[in-house]
């Protein structure tokens, strides 16, 4: 049988390129993560030792930003800066975040990686 191998956010990692090789290649790999934009990678690797962003990195430099501008608006404490966070709305290196009701984010995106 011959078919694309197609799979969710939980192989988009280069471990499995690393451990699959060659039988990764063409694979589909959807993620609702981002690719790094080019100035936040080249900050990313002269701050670290060269290393290249990881999977989720922009969306985590995102999501600490956020709780950061909670925490400098002066809110010190768990319940507030949970608040904040549910109330929050506006954009980020990888996306625009606000929350619905439930806790999930209003506008969800999902990238397709092919391998190489």
């Amino acid at each position: 049988m011959k078919a694309t191998f197609v799979s969710a956010d939980g192989t988009n990692d280069p471990e499995f390129v690393k451990q699959a090789g060659s039988a990764s290649k063409d694979a589909l790999l959807s993620c609702p993560c981002g690719p790094a934009p080019d100035q936040f990678a080249s900050d990313y690797k002269s701050t670290n030792a060269g290393a290249t962003p990881g999977v989720y990195s922009v969306e985590g430099y995102d999501l600490t930003t956020i709780m950061l501008k909670g925490i400098d608006s002066g809110i010190t404490d768990r319940a507030k800066l949970v608040d904040f966070v549910k109330n929050y709305k506006g954009d980020g290196l990888a996306r625009h975040y606000e929350w619905s009701d439930t806790g999930e984010l209003s506008s969800a995106l999902i990238w397709i990686y092919q391998v190489k």
